[in-house]
């Protein structure tokens, strides 16, 4: 550190006092010295979004040549984008403005144009049909209420999940059944990764540099999927919102990866949600000591079993914000500390001694219906009580 901090205050100085030109012309040439490596990428190695950045660039013909040109700049997830040409991209918007503002994309504050959203859902591999659903997308994770700030530069390994219902799931064949988190469909796949592309390109999130995520997740790649409202007996999470069921909307989420729950063998609703509820009650998520709105995602044929016990969701909400309670002997004394001082009433017992309520509010659970057949179930802990999810009209 000693070494680090030799010179910095001049440095500091020269950065605070120096000419704007001279010095953006320094940091964004800036190499580092022979034998030397930087830690992490620049802020600055991506021009996608500077104020300064042209429209256009001129690019290699070749794909992979303008793939290794992409990469090499930061404007990819890893993997091969499609080329944003300025055809497809006119073809993605489809008459509408290039230049009109759709949102603010944090931490970086970037301007989320209507064309930038386009490019990027081109580079993803987005029909121009998808794109309503993108733009309401991003619209959504850029409500404060999401504080989408957060849920990029944080060191949890959460991400943006987008729920899309109403008629346009149908008409985009958005899944909601088998595999719909997984890998398999065009729509799920493009329009989630749309939205990680955007993330990165307009919103900064590039990983070491303001996504700051210790693990990081494959979730990130791209997490889009619908309900299955066929297969649930009960309305649907935008129904039960009293949303226009003849409209369409995209709910974001700010979660981890779905944690599975495997019960083959639960009879009753009871023992189904007894196997939910252990599940849920993790003393290494952020809701345990953050509250929040962590999300249960029940396979349809545990929905069925659960209804037909009489459940309504309300009742599914009340009996897990019940059951799910981590053992005292699961919750440090450090944590035990930190619940006394922000939760005290999820404490059962003197200093915990009955065990540690994972939610208290049963509202605050989110219950959904997706998948196929199979007797599992999903949860989806959250970043925590600062970040709320977020509807928007396609």
């Amino acid at each position: 550190m000693r070494t680090v901090a030799d010179g910095i205050l001049a440095e500091i100085a020269d950065a605070l006092s120096g000419d704007p030109e001279t010095l953006e012309a320094k940091y964004r040439t800036q190499k580092p010295e022979r034998g030397r490596r930087l830690r992490y990428h620049a802020l600055f190695d991506s021009e996608f979004n500077a104020p300064d950045a042209p429209d256009r660039i001129r690019g290699p013909d070749s794909f992979e040549a303008l793939n290794r040109l992409f990469a090499s700049r930061g404007w990819t997830d890893g993997l091969p984008v499609v080329p944003p040409t300025p055809e497809r991209t006119e073809a993605m918007l489809d008459g509408r403005d290039p230049d009109a503002l759709a949102a603010i994309v944090e931490p970086r504050l970037g301007r989320a144009t209507l064309g930038k959203i386009a490019a990027n859902a081109v580079m993803a591999g987005c029909e121009p049909a998808h794109f309503p659903v993108v733009l309401a997308a991003t619209r959504a994770m850029c409500d404060p209420a999401f504080n989408l700030k957060s849920i990029q530069s944080t060191t949890h390994p959460c991400t943006v999940a987008c729920l899309v219902g109403g008629p346009v799931c149908e008409a985009l064949g958005i899944n909601g059944a088998y595999n719909a988190f997984g890998p398999g469909n065009r729509a799920n796949a493009a329009i989630g990764r749309a939205v990680r592309l955007i993330l990165v390109n307009v919103g900064g999130a590039s990983p070491g540099a303001l996504d700051r995520s210790t693990m990081g997740s494959p979730a990130k790649y791209t997490f889009c999927f619908a309900e299955n409202a066929a297969a649930s007996p009960w309305p649907s999470h935008h129904a039960e919102l009293g949303l226009d069921p003849a409209a369409s909307h995209v709910t974001v989420f700010g979660v981890e990866g779905p944690h599975n729950v495997n019960d083959h063998y639960g009879r009753t609703a009871e023992e189904i949600l007894l196997t939910v509820a252990g599940t849920l009650a993790s003393p290494g998520a952020n809701n345990f000591y953050l509250e929040g709105q962590p999300v249960v995602v029940l396979g349809p044929e545990h929905a069925e079993v659960i209804a037909g016990g009489g459940f309504s969701k309300a009742d599914v909400r009340r009996f897990l914000s019940e059951r799910a309670v981590v053992p005292r002997e699961l919750a440090s004394e450090a944590m035990l500390d930190v619940l006394e001082e922000r939760l005290p009433h999820h404490l059962i017992g003197e200093r915990g001694s009955g065990g540690v309520r994972f939610v208290t509010d049963p509202d605050e659970i989110i219950v959904l219906v997706a998948g196929g057949a199979g007797r599992h179930s999903a949860v989806l802990p959250t970043f925590g009580g600062s970040t709320r999810a977020v509807t928007r009209r396609v």
